[in-house]
């Protein structure tokens, strides 16, 4: 059984002790001022730092070998890419939670503590401030992680530090001091001083090896003096890149260069210059942020824009996301796919962002207008129609106009109709998910179930993944109709496929969840089981609000009541302060397991634990 209360540092923290290491040996100091080249800079240092002092970071290689490949590519082989077991963010739904980018960064944050714990002395970060966004966050998930472990900590040496932003399009300051808060530094606009080189330590490898140092290479390339084709090619090869590595900051400034590069490129070049990027990017052929309809400058330069509009909306300044996604249409010379979208995503930062409704609507006007449909019609152009019709229906479901937004479902599905390119199948896959949402929420609980049952017969649907989220709605779904033994046989699926790749956080989640469920029905031995493995999988992650859940599940499985150290390991927390509150205060009042979470209908879930946002 863990027993948290036994780990003496947590203890310690409970019983009212000091944070702060006592009694270590002198700190491993290492300079993670890396800056926005590429991102997982600043970690792939720190941990190669403790490495070359003798960690050797436990079974933590081995477990997460995808991880791992990402960070130390030679260090290993064979093992799953993690673009194969983990979702990215999206393009078309403008939604910044990467699977891919938090494992990566749960995964650091665990092994700067692991190795920490092997030396026996605290990590000293200098330059944390100047540090890659992405690695700034793993740095924050390391603070929290450290909290729930034995070892000596994670130090900051002079946080209030930052590098001069290379414009006010990339200027993250604001998100560095969220970051730094959430690590516990008392730290305001007013702190933070420019006092950091530009010519830091970069990233660990620039051969091209990881996507790190090929995130590095393109971003040096860019910024070089080489040709305006060969820098354009590298702009939008790295723009690319930096999507599925988060790296918004790198996203922001290459997009302005590469805007300014544009300046007399010939139409006639854009071909080539497509072929160019593309080669150079790393990256296979996805659903997101395909250049593939973009046939003129005009055209690559509203690419840029909507570069720089998604960088925006992800990082919460939907005013100026919005201006980003308007500036697309400004060209004379626009392909109407690309003029399309951006009323789509101006629609969509109005409707998911903004609450506005109708002016949401007035731009998808615009959109379809752009796209009058004909029989002859290029698959691009149908399947841009489909995009805005699937977007129409969002509209009208905000305003609870189930039938309307029905029909544009069908719509949307009768245009992409014989389509099968990625985007095509992506939206396919998203079209059945809406229509069983739709059906959800008009009541139609048994009709939800059979379409949702449909999308397994969906292409691009067949892997392990895929049936994680869909065994895990189905199972939701089976609970509405009164089919308990379905829904816990579909969330036994779930957890078969989170374990398969060792996704420690939705297994956390669900481990949670179905406890709580099995108790209820009076099966205190299973729900024990379920909560046991969920606070093995809390204590891996480091999460102490997720490792409290576990304790007061196991107390509530037991029948008695969770002890006061439970409500002492949630304040712990970091990440979420305020439900950690409230669960201390739920146990101090004897009622915490009315605090236990419920499975749901979809098993997204932000990822909190390295997310900065207030």
């Amino acid at each position: 059984m863990v027993n948290f209360s036994a780990n003496p540092r947590i203890q310690g923290l409970i019983d009212g002790g000091s944070t702060a290491p006592t009694g270590t040996a002198a700190s491993v100091q290492v300079d993670v001022n890396s800056g926005p080249s590429a991102s997982y800079c600043g970690l792939q240092l720190a941990l190669r730092e403790l490495q070359d002092r003798g960690a050797t970071f436990g079974t933590l290689p081995e477990r997460y070998s995808s991880e791992w490949a990402e960070l130390f590519p030679r260090s290993g082989g064979g093992e799953p890419k993690l673009a194969e077991i983990a979702l990215a963010p999206s393009e078309r739904r403008l939604h910044r939670e990467s699977e891919q980018s938090y494992r990566i960064l749960a995964v650091a944050a665990a092994a700067l503590c692991e190795g920490g714990e092997e030396l026996g002395r605290p990590l000293e970060l200098h330059g944390v401030g100047g540090a890659d966004l992405a690695s700034l966050r793993g740095f924050m998930r390391a603070v929290e992680f450290a909290k729930t472990r034995r070892g000596p900590g994670i130090l900051l040496d002079s946080p209030h530090l930052v590098r001069t932003p290379i414009g006010p399009e990339a200027d993250f300051s604001a998100e560095r001091l969220r970051c730094l808060r959430r690590m516990g530094v008392a730290v305001g606009p007013e702190d933070l001083r420019d006092g950091l080189r530009d010519d830091g330590p970069g990233s660990v490898d620039t051969t091209g090896a990881t996507n790190a140092g090929r995130e590095a290479r393109l971003w040096s390339a860019a910024f070089g003096d080489g040709t305006a084709y060969d820098r354009l090619a590298a702009v939008l090869a790295g723009c690319r890149i930096g999507f599925f590595s988060s790296n918004w900051e790198s996203m922001a400034a290459l997009a302005v260069l590469g805007r300014e590069l544009l300046s007399g490129f010939p139409d006639n070049g854009v071909e080539e210059l497509l072929v160019a990027a593309r080669e150079q990017d790393g990256q296979a052929e996805a659903i997101e942020f395909e250049p593939g309809i973009l046939r003129t400058t005009d055209d690559v330069r509203a690419f840029l824009a909507k570069v720089l509009g998604v960088q925006a909306t992800f990082r919460g300044c939907q005013g100026q996301a919005l201006g980003y996604f308007r500036m697309m249409r400004a060209g004379e010379r626009l392909s109407p796919e690309v003029r399309a979208q951006s009323h789509l995503y101006a629609a969509l930062t109005l409707t998911k962002r903004m609450d506005h409704i109708a002016d949401a609507v007035g731009e998808l006007d615009q959109g379809f207008a752009a796209l009058p449909g004909d029989a002859g019609d290029d698959d691009s152009v149908r399947r841009e129609r489909g995009w805005l019709h699937n977007l129409r229906a969002l509209t009208h479901f905000a305003q609870r106009e189930l039938r309307e937004a029905f029909g544009h479902e069908k719509q949307a599905l009768a245009c992409i109709e014989g389509l099968n390119d990625p985007s095509s199948i992506h939206l396919r896959i998203n079209l059945f998910s809406n229509i069983s949402v739709l059906q959800e929420r008009a009541g139609r609980h048994e009709q939800a179930a059979r379409t949702w049952s449909r999308f397994k017969e969906a292409a691009g649907s067949a892997n392990a993944g895929f049936t994680k989220h869909h065994a895990y709605r189905a199972a939701g779904l089976a609970l509405l109709n009164g089919e308990r033994d379905a829904a816990l046989e579909d969330l036994s699926k779930t957890l078969v496929c989170a374990a398969e790749f060792n996704d420690d956080f939705h297994e956390t989640e669900v481990r949670l969840e179905v406890g709580t469920l099995v108790l209820n029905g009076g099966q205190r031995s299973e729900a024990a089981e379920h909560f046991e493995r969920a606070a093995v999988g809390a204590a891996r992650i480091g999460d102490p609000y997720r490792m409290a859940l576990a304790q007061v599940g196991r107390a509530a499985a037991a029948g008695v009541a969770p002890g006061g150290e439970t409500g002492a390991l949630a304040r712990l927390s970091l990440t979420q302060p305020e439900r950690a509150a409230r669960l201390a205060e739920r146990v101090a009042s004897g009622d915490a397991a009315e605090i236990l979470p419920r499975v749901r209908t979809k098993l997204n879930r932000p990822f909190d634990l390295i997310n900065f946002q207030e």
